[in-house]
């Protein structure tokens, strides 16, 4: 079997980072940092029109491209490389997955077009103050209102949920315990009874915002109190989408550490002739070699239309946790060979490790991937 890249996807994987060189380079990242909504609309809107990125992985009768997690994957390691995206993965990726995998074959018709012509941006709004991943986490209640529906309760750390138009929000009906009854509805951000509270997150670049729901007005997705099957095939392809960016991200660390370790000159010497700075380098890339095998792997097995859930979640596991330990090396060791500047805000190492940590705890942190494992495993 070959697992090498087609021709074609090679040439898609220089546009995405010719395109993400010019239009969201280190200088424009640190602006839009500053800003509240952390992305540019015309970027995004050149980046669903002219690249088709945000329906890349979309089927074509709801306006997307019909390619699979291959060419998401690529698109996702590149816009790592730059810490890019903007609500990319809140809205393409998340959003776009949940919707698809949990609503009717009407409500994806109604909604997905949207969403891949970038004119709606959404997110998925999942965990609360316990912190717990699994659907035992989830204590926001829903009720039904005439023909309608009603939500109420809080949800911490929503990607881009300040951006966000549209809420895909996981709550249970009252009474059910455990991965029954659980159901996922579509609030509008801009209803009665919505609050969106945008945090201060360490990493500068991917906003994260508190959303309180109280009583809000909300459309049910799919079938009610049946959804936890579909939100957690997307957490597992969400944990797959963060393990693609961190790779690209610790290859530019990598990068950035490398070049700066040849042109710091110490005693006469690029510090790059030093063994301590040698070993330091090719340890992350050994550990950047196991990450993008992994990472790579799960795509392919995200791209299998029969994937079952079992060997999904493994897939997930092994990229998140082994990519995570890889990002976060590079990240350190990145500052650590940049010496006193890497601390410095001028140099974009701390922007990498503010990613790299803020990354660590998305969708699951590697300590509870590799439990997650070990408990498939029977161990």
């Amino acid at each position: 079997m070959d697992f090498a890249f087609s021709d074609e996807q090679d040439e898609f994987r220089d546009m995405v980072r010719r395109f993400l060189e010019e239009r969201w380079s280190a200088a424009e990242l640190r602006k839009l940092a500053e800003t509240p909504a952390g992305f540019d609309r015309g970027t995004w809107k050149q980046m669903a029109e002219e690249l088709g990125l945000h329906g890349l992985a979309l089927p074509e009768a709801y306006g997307g491209q019909g390619f699979g997690f291959i060419e998401l994957g690529i698109a996702l390691e590149e816009m790592g490389r730059r810490l890019a995206g903007g609500p990319f993965l809140a809205s393409a990726v998340v959003g776009a997955h949940a919707i698809q995998l949990a609503a009717t074959p009407a409500q994806r018709a109604e909604l997905l077009p949207s969403l891949a012509s970038g004119a709606t941006i959404a997110t998925l709004a999942l965990l609360e103050a316990a912190g717990r991943h699994g659907a035992d986490g989830i204590a926001a209640t829903c009720r039904r209102d005439g023909d309608g529906w009603r939500v109420a309760g809080r949800k911490i750390a929503v990607l881009d949920a300040q951006n966000a138009d549209l809420l895909l929000v996981a709550a249970r009906e009252a009474g059910s315990l455990g991965e029954a009854g659980v159901s996922l509805l579509a609030v509008r951000a801009d209803s009665a009874g919505v609050t969106v509270k945008p945090t201060d997150a360490l990493d500068l670049t991917r906003k994260l915002a508190e959303v309180e729901l109280v009583d809000a007005p909300a459309t049910l997705l799919g079938d009610a109190g049946a959804a936890w099957p579909a939100l957690a095939r997307t957490l597992d392809l969400a944990a797959i989408a963060v393990a693609a960016e961190s790779v690209g991200a610790t290859a530019r660390c990598l990068e950035m550490a490398v070049d700066y370790a040849k042109s710091r000159i110490q005693f006469a010497r690029p510090i790059g002739s030093f063994q301590a700075i040698k070993h330091k380098t090719a340890e992350v890339m050994l550990e950047l070699e196991s990450a993008r095998s992994a990472a790579y792997w799960s795509w392919w097995v995200a791209a299998q239309p029969e994937v079952s859930a079992a060997d999904l979640a493994e897939a997930a596991s092994v990229a998140k946790a082994t990519c995570n330990d890889a990002f976060l090396r590079a990240a350190a060791e990145n500052v650590q060979i940049h010496g006193g500047v890497g601390f410095t805000w001028e140099f974009d190492c701390h922007l990498y490790y503010r990613r790299a940590k803020t990354a660590e705890f998305l969708f699951g942190d590697p300590l509870w991937h590799r439990a997650r494992i070990a408990a498939q495993l029977g161990l």
